[in-house]
């Protein structure tokens, strides 16, 4: 489980490079998302995190960096790692590059050793602001689509011209993270939606009335972007209903999610991740703010 915060959004980046849409190959540390990127000539994996603002590096391989006045990092797990910063010459994605950034620095080592991959840091959502996202886990692919002053791709993505999707969704952004509604047993929920997310997470702090539609099928241990381990609860949530759509049988953890809530300054009752995403194919547009969702075939509920 791997959700960042760091009290700093950042200015959003500008994305380079000859294209209007870029297909990137997603690999895969259990479930983790990593794409492949150079940075400052150093290739290597970062991990598609949407829960960290702004470009984050593993300071096991960047050093000099400055103590960032105030801004602490903090995950599921825990809070309190102090940040620092750095400055970036370049960050290359395929024909996708950045020049001139600036990106925090935590220490990621003990995702590397629970994951057995090296991890240079974590894409964050604002490297993405200007673009659109089509994450497509049953293919395993990144497709980024320029957009034009209108918040429209380009080039439409496969499929999002000829076919009506199954789920289209507003989303705020607060500090370059996005937060969109749900409902559990007819209460209304805050949830972040984060690709660096392993599964799905429900606060343990949301009430009666929407834990008694959680069914506990075990514990397990939780490692995340500090390097503690907790014990939760794991299960199911027998309905999750985002705009139109009402999951069954939602694997789900429940965790503490004051520290983070702290971190990212803004309520959170939930952390939509990998489980979410892989129902289908998901586009984000930042410009619109808009969540768009077509299912994958099998998944009938």
């Amino acid at each position: 489980m791997l959700a960042f915060g760091s009290g700093r959004s950042g200015k959003a980046p500008i994305p380079q490079g000859d294209f209007q849409t870029l297909t990137i190959p997603i690999k895969r540390a259990q479930n983790l998302l990593l794409i492949e990127a150079r940075i400052n000539g150093m290739q290597g994996n970062f991990i598609l995190d949407t829960g960290a603002p702004t470009l984050v590096l593993n300071k096991t391989y960047f050093r000099n960096g400055k103590l960032a006045d105030g801004a602490t990092a903090a995950g599921i797990t825990g809070a309190g790692e102090q940040v620092y910063h750095i400055a970036v010459d370049s960050l290359v994605i395929e024909d996708l590059f950045y020049s001139d950034l600036d990106a925090d620095l935590v220490n990621l080592g003990h995702i590397e050793d629970a994951k057995g991959v090296k991890i240079l840091g974590l894409l964050g959502a604002n490297l993405f602001a200007e673009l659109e996202m089509q994450i497509d886990l049953q293919n395993d692919v990144l497709i980024l689509s320029r957009l034009n002053s209108n918040g429209e791709s380009q080039e439409a993505g496969t499929g999002s011209a000829t076919s009506h999707p199954d789920l289209t969704m507003p989303f705020d952004l607060v500090g370059n993270i996005l937060f969109m509604d749900g409902s559990v047993g007819e209460k209304k929920l805050r949830f972040c939606l984060d690709t660096g997310a392993e599964t799905n997470v429900l606060s343990n702090s949301v009430g009666n009335k929407v834990l008694q539609q959680f069914s506990l099928t075990s514990r397990a241990d939780l490692g995340g972007s500090s390097s503690r381990n907790l014990n939760v609860l794991s299960g199911q949530l027998n309905t999750l209903t985002v705009g139109n759509h009402t999951f069954k049988n939602v694997p789900v953890i429940l965790a503490d999610l004051s520290g983070l809530q702290e971190v990212y300054n803004t309520s959170i009752n939930g952390i939509l991740g990998y489980n979410f995403l892989s129902k289908g194919r998901a586009i984000i547009n930042f410009k619109k703010r808009e969540l768009t969702m077509y299912f994958y075939q099998e998944e009938g509920q």
